[in-house]
């Protein structure tokens, strides 16, 4: 799309249950928004009296959900497990995060509306989660509410998972799969958050095709501290080098490891769909028209991904030093105490045991301690694509999400990030990682975790319908 363009020229059936209480289920959003459910990678530093306040409001707002379901609390965390009349059906499970980023401080008056104010004006619903990701939150529940409230019997029962603490450790989330796990519920696929966005095709080579994506895996996270030590003092005499001088070269011999380069089977499954159509990119340069090609030339076109910045992270582990503490308050004087962070992301293949090992050997012989941060994870295998997941996401995608008269097109990829999603790969087959509540270009541009965060209307009541269609497609009718 275009700069500033609207997400809603790709809706379609919004007449789709009319009796849906838009006004009313707007303002629900707004108010799981006023709650200021930061969470912190120091879980004893966090105020956790709005979470409290945010879980009570959720039992009021949608009191058929919570009295129909078998409802725990898992540390801070909340499952919500609705029986099905077919025991034999493995459920289907809905996720989302209860906690948001912080606001950074001195910021807050610059958003038009108040960060926790959940404003709900005739266009927009404001405040920081509107986007990642308490809409999606709260549309899970306002569609499984009217599911019930219409008296819909629930052949496949349907698991609520809703995490304490995704932006940070995601203790929540690995606590609440281990409750599934302990209770023997494997769920048939799940779905968490995704990318928010319909995006041009041009990326993979295919202008004018409108995509949005079902991430089926991510990749893997670890940060790499460095620490190093000098004297200090008068920069008039630096004998024994400083300490910054140290860390630079550390950081630059790290970042300058070399990491396999290769087309995963996820990314493959992806340019397979798209090769027949690609006119531009790495595909057309290499003149590859067929879908069986993209196996048969895979390490050319990994190699040719490179140059792409999209495509860059889905064929390799990326590496980027992101902090460094400790330099000297003075221009003349020495630094002493200092350290670094470098943080990867992981392509299928590449250990976290691995890219700590690598760091070390990379620094032999400087005076510098490497140690692994806090908060890694694996990268996580991907399933086959086109399992019952999958498909059902793009069936009803299809419904709800068009351009010129042609379906947008749901094609299965790798996520960069971190997601709560991971967690649960043991348990279930198929973890999808989408979205349905869509954003325009300018919320996009501003960032997921930025100033004046709000969803529009259209767009939030848009995910509903998905999700209520979603849930009488897998649930009611399976």
């Amino acid at each position: 799309m275009g700069a500033g363009a609207a997400v809603a020229r790709f809706f379609t059936h919004e007449d789709d249950y009319p009796d849906l209480p838009a006004d009313a289920a707007c303002a629900r959003l707004g108010r799981v928004l006023s709650f200021p459910t930061v969470s912190s990678m120091d879980a004893e530093s966090v105020d956790w009296g709005p979470f409290d306040e945010l879980r009570s409001y959720l039992r009021e707002a949608w009191p058929r959900v919570f009295a129909a379901g078998e409802v725990s609390l898992i540390d801070r965390s909340l499952l919500v497990v609705l029986p099905g009349s077919d025991p034999s059906l493995d459920p289907l499970m809905l996720m989302g995060h209860m906690d948001v980023v912080p606001v950074v401080p001195g910021t807050e008056g610059d958003w038009t509306h108040g960060p926790f104010s959940g404003h709900v004006d005739g266009k927009f619903i404001w405040g920081r989660g509107a986007i990642d990701m308490k809409d999606q939150v709260a549309g899970i529940l306002e569609a499984v509410e009217y599911a019930l409230s219409h008296g819909w019997e629930l052949r496949r029962g349907i698991a609520l998972a809703f995490g304490q603490d995704e932006e940070t450790e995601q203790r929540g989330s690995r606590a609440l799969a281990a409750e599934l796990e302990r209770r023997g519920i494997r769920p048939a696929f799940l779905v968490d958050e995704g990318d928010y966005r319909i995006v041009d095709g041009s990326e993979y080579g295919v202008p004018g095709r409108w995509l949005m994506h079902a991430c089926l895996a991510e990749k893997g996270y670890v940060d790499v501290v460095l620490r190093t030590q000098s004297a200090g003092g008068h920069s008039s005499n630096p004998y024994g080098g400083s300490s910054l001088a140290v860390l630079a070269r550390g950081i630059a011999a790290i970042d300058a490891i070399a990491w396999p380069v290769e087309l995963t089977p996820l990314t493959r499954a992806l340019l397979r769909e798209l090769a027949p159509e690609a006119v531009e990119g790495p595909l057309a340069a290499l003149g590859i028209t067929r879908s069986d090609e993209v196996d048969e030339r895979a390490g050319e076109i990994a190699r040719a991904c490179l140059s792409v910045p999209e495509l860059f992270p889905l064929v390799t582990t990326t590496c980027a030093p992101t902090m460094i503490e400790g330099g000297s308050t003075g221009a003349n004087v020495l630094p002493q105490d200092m350290w670094a962070n470098i943080n990867f992301r992981l392509i299928e293949g590449t250990s976290v045991d691995e890219v700590v090992a690598r760091c070390r050997e990379a620094v032999a012989g400087l005076p510098i301690e490497v140690e692994l941060g806090p908060g890694s994870s694996e990268a996580t295998a991907a399933p086959t694509a086109g399992g019952p997941g999958l498909a059902a996401l793009r069936a009803v995608a299809a419904r709800y999400f068009a351009a010129d008269g042609e379906p947008v097109t749901v094609v299965p990829s790798t996520v960069a990030g971190a997601t709560d999603a991971a967690n649960y790969a043991r348990i279930c087959p198929e973890c999808l990682r989408f979205s349905a509540f869509v954003v325009d270009d300018d919320e996009c541009a501003r960032g997921v975790h930025g100033t004046d965060e709000r969803i529009s209307r259209r767009a939030y009541l848009q995910g509903v319908r998905f999700m209520i269609r979603l849930i009488e497609t897998v649930a009611v009718a399976a």
